[in-house]
């Protein structure tokens, strides 16, 4: 039961966390010839015609939901198909610009704080001592993955609007989490994806043309069309797919965790020659570390998690 547990819930969010490290290899070469929404934009709308045949099959379960439920929705797909991705961009833009390249990334790790305390006020999940020792050195391994032994500065002087935009984007994300568990009470695995690319394709849309970053694809290459339909069919709608089939029986909290395999994916591309940022990066004794920390506190959280769903399936409350 314990296995069965681990394999259909935390270890499927692993998953699709490592699909996402893996979509900078695609991704990188779309963004030097394409506006980031239009990238956004083409994704979601090439993963909603894979999706459509699934679609139609989808639609009796769409007409039960409340309109709160179509509330929740269309907020989860909001903050996360579109605010977060835009806002972490914009901060990335201008991090470049003030040769900052620390600051977003090391703000981005507060996405898992912001997780933890929303399960706790919403979804009323429970904290144990054992988690939040497991959680802490998840951070402290998820640091040393990024940065190493040595310390960041944290400099406010010039970048408030950094600063402000990477927050805004990891409260965006751990938000849309919260709301896809919601969400996922409602739907199954399945039509939550299904719904959450049709609703994303009116969205992306309408940012696309309110940023003016519009590009036709007849404007592109080849090759740069496939980019875009093998991230909208895997590190796109199949990631998701993966991701909500997780989730569903995950808490926030440990799912939040589980997703930290990013990091870890993203260095083990970063020391081989597909590294998309340039060179092939050499792992330090501090990444190495952090990579053990890590994938020791994320395989701790998420069997103690299975352990303790299967003790409450072996004795449901009479």
């Amino acid at each position: 039961m314990q296995s069965k547990l681990f394999f259909g819930g935390p270890f499927l969010i692993m998953i699709a966390a490592s699909l996402w490290a893996l979509d900078a290899l695609l991704r990188g070469a779309l963004i030097k010839v394409m506006p980031a929404a239009s990238i956004v934009f083409y994704e979601h709308l090439i993963g909603f015609i894979l999706l459509l045949p699934l679609f139609f099959r989808c639609i009796p379960a769409f007409k039960k939901l409340a309109f709160r439920d179509w509330g929740t929705l269309l907020a989860m797909t909001v903050v996360s198909s579109a605010l977060g991705t835009l806002l972490f961009t914009e901060a990335l833009s201008r991090s470049f610009a003030l040769f900052d390249f620390a600051t977003p990334v090391l703000l981005l790790k507060l996405q898992p704080i912001f997780v933890i305390f929303l399960a706790v006020l919403f979804l009323k999940e429970r904290l144990t001592s054992r988690f939040l020792a497991c959680a802490g050195v998840a951070f402290v391994g998820s640091y040393l993955i990024s940065f190493g032994a040595q310390i960041v500065p944290f400099v406010l002087t010039d970048r408030v609007t950094v600063v402000l935009l990477s927050v805004g984007a990891a409260f965006s994300w751990g938000t849309g989490t919260i709301l896809s568990k919601t969400i996922l009470t409602k739907l199954s695995f399945s039509e939550a994806t299904v719904i959450r690319y049709a609703l994303a394709v009116p969205v992306t849309f309408l940012i696309m043309i309110a940023l003016q970053q519009s590009q036709s694809v007849a404007q592109l290459k080849l090759d740069d069309i496939i980019r875009l339909v093998i991230i909208a069919f895997t590190t796109g709608a199949a990631a998701i797919f993966i991701y909500y089939r997780g989730l569903r029986r995950t808490e926030a909290k440990v799912s939040t965790i589980a997703e930290l395999m990013y990091p870890i994916i993203s260095i083990l591309i970063a020391i081989t020659p597909l590294n998309p940022y340039g060179a092939p990066q050499q792992l330090t004794p501090a990444n190495i570390i952090g990579i053990l920390l890590l994938l020791g506190s994320i395989v701790a959280i998420s069997i103690d998690h299975a352990n303790r769903e299967s003790a409450v399936s072996s004795h449901p409350a009479s």
